[in-house]
């Protein structure tokens, strides 16, 4: 009995659907920036180097509105440059550094190359924080700095900035939350997607509490 209820509530999506619209937070929107941003950081995590063929392209996975988001928030203007923040995150594989594969896939998108700022060593999101603000120290880059990643990273990541004393304002994006009608089919069926969602999500509230007994937020 106990199984069919976890089972139960862990494959409905529209359980998970009101959880997570609790949990990913609302921040500043596109259309309420009205001065460009000096900077907008991208956290990295939205590629899949493993995917072949690669020689002739870049791929993306399932977090790829990260980066698309990022990209559409330079072409209107609203950020200045993009600082690529993310490294070999894999200690089993031998990828190269996300960050800087995706350098040639933004150029061929437009983005000129003195507009792209490159962090390649960070492993995992606090040293996307803390790598991010020695390298902004080093070229001495102007505030004010846009945050980007997922909403559902994002109370982490923000907290991580704030640790190491790097003040940006975050832009959530990459939303799992969803305007939802629910059909009595999609309240009893069970959903293979919500599974993985709520692994998604369960990881980083473990991550989220390691991160505050390491005193990293």
């Amino acid at each position: 009995m106990f199984a069919l209820v976890l089972l139960l509530l862990f494959s409905n999506g529209f359980i998970f659907n009101m959880v997570i619209s609790a949990w990913e937070p609302e921040t500043v929107t596109a259309d309420k920036i009205e001065k460009p941003y000096a900077v907008g950081i991208l956290l990295g995590g939205y590629s899949n180097l493993n995917i072949r063929p690669a020689h002739d392209r870049h791929n993306l996975n399932e977090r790829a509105n990260r980066f698309v988001n990022a990209l559409e928030l330079y072409k209107k203007g609203k950020v200045r440059k993009l600082l690529l923040t993310g490294g070999q995150g894999s200690i089993t594989k031998r990828n190269p550094p996300e960050a800087s594969e995706v350098v040639a896939f933004l150029e061929t998108m437009g983005v000129p190359r003195r507009d792209i700022i490159v962090e390649d060593q960070s492993r995992n999101t606090y040293e996307n924080a803390a790598f991010s603000k020695a390298l902004i120290e080093e070229q001495q880059l102007q505030d004010p700095f846009l945050l980007l990643t997922s909403a559902w990273h994002m109370p982490r990541a923000n907290a991580c900035f704030k640790q190491v004393g790097l003040e940006v304002t975050p832009f959530a994006v990459d939303y799992l939350t969803e305007e939802w009608a629910p059909s009595p089919e999609q309240l009893i069926l069970p959903s293979a997607r919500t599974f993985y969602l709520w692994e998604l999500i369960i990881k980083e509230w473990v991550g989220i509490l390691a991160y505050r007994i390491k005193g990293y937020n």
